[in-house]
């Protein structure tokens, strides 16, 4: 199994899910400005114009051995970028973990909610995964609910999985695997 990007790109009317540009560094100089984007990411807490297109050229780097993928979340207006999605296979067969983040402008707009959506349908039906694991701090409210509005299910509590700033956090995981779509 490899993840390569959707051919078409996947697009909503809230969002179009592509591969990042150059032309995304104030996405990435934005990120910066939430304290927690870059403690469990590979956003720079100083923006500097080589350190955002090292971020970019990490991100399209992820998909060069199929093993993972770095999507642009953009409006579907625009196609300004606003956000990160990341996709990597696990040691599980058939199983890939989501990560996201949104720039602070961008919050409460749908456009987390509609990319998660749109990738997890694609991921589920357009390709032979079955599983998709998303692990998330117990205090991140915004990104529970978003799972939750998504479909996917608690599992339950990962003790001390997350480092953050040197010391151990649980995380809440939560899943959505293929027979759910039938439910959502």
């Amino acid at each position: 199994m490899r993840l390569d990007y959707p051919v078409p790109a996947l697009r909503s009317d809230v969002v179009r899910l592509r591969k990042w540009t150059y032309d995304d560094l104030d996405c990435v100089r934005a990120a910066g400005t939430d304290p927690s984007i870059p403690k469990g990411t590979t956003v720079p807490v100083h923006f500097t114009e080589a350190e955002g297109k090292a971020f970019i050229e990490r991100a399209w780097s992820r998909n060069d051995d199929g093993q993972a993928l770095a999507l642009a979340i953009a409006r579907a207006d625009s196609n300004e970028a606003v956000g990160h999605l990341y996709l990597g296979l696990t040691r599980v067969e058939r199983q890939c973990r989501l990560g996201y983040w949104l720039i602070p402008s961008a919050r409460g707009q749908g456009f987390g909610s509609s990319a998660v959506d749109l990738i997890s349908r694609w991921l589920l039906t357009d390709t032979d995964l079955y599983r998709i694991v998303a692990e998330v701090h117990p205090e991140n409210v915004a990104s529970i609910r978003l799972l939750v509005a998504c479909g996917y299910t608690l599992e339950g509590t990962l003790r001390s999985w997350l480092w953050i700033d040197d010391e151990p956090h649980d995380a809440l995981q939560y899943s959505l695997i293929r027979p759910d779509l039938h439910h959502t």
